[in-house]
């Protein structure tokens, strides 16, 4: 009986004790990663829902002018051109403001097309290419776009 007891007990701590070690907390930077990623998908399924669910409601183009809803209608309309989308992104620096990880400005470059396409493709692929200067905010544990500013991209600037 004295061993069924240790058995039993054994058992529950090692069973206790999975339950509780459960995944190892992402770094900062997997975490912003990953909404880059799901950013992405979203647009590539023409999700403007989950896409914007990204981006904080008072989100601002300073340079533009532009708020949440502006940046929602000319994406709206741009989208609406193809069947399909299909996106590459390249993400060229990540700057940790503060010291700190609560916010954080990506520079990323972005091709955006009807068609499946590769970085190779880029010189003759009728494309959208835009790079992207966006500042992360963390609220609520997920990474938040706050602010951006795009200029017009070109092949060049896809590489690293």
């Amino acid at each position: 009986m004295k061993l069924f007891n240790k058995i039993f007990k054994g058992l529950f701590l090692a069973v206790f004790l999975a339950a509780c070690s459960g995944e190892p907390e992402l770094d900062k930077k997997s975490r912003l990663l990953n909404t880059l990623q799901d950013m992405e998908t979203a647009i590539e399924a023409k999700g403007l829902d989950d896409f914007f669910d990204h981006v904080t409601d008072d989100f601002k183009s300073a340079k533009r002018g532009w708020s949440k809803k502006d940046a929602e209608r000319l994406l709206r309309i741009r989208l609406m051109r193809n069947k399909s989308v299909h996106v590459h992104q390249a993400i060229k620096r990540i700057d940790w403001l503060n010291e700190g990880e609560e916010q954080a400005e990506v520079e990323v470059v972005v091709a955006v097309a009807g068609t499946a396409f590769s970085l190779t493709d880029l010189p003759t692929l009728r494309a959208d290419m835009v790079k992207f200067i966006v500042t992360f905010k963390l609220i609520d544990g997920e990474y938040l776009v706050t602010q951006t500013e795009w200029s017009r991209a070109n092949p060049a600037d896809f590489v690293l």
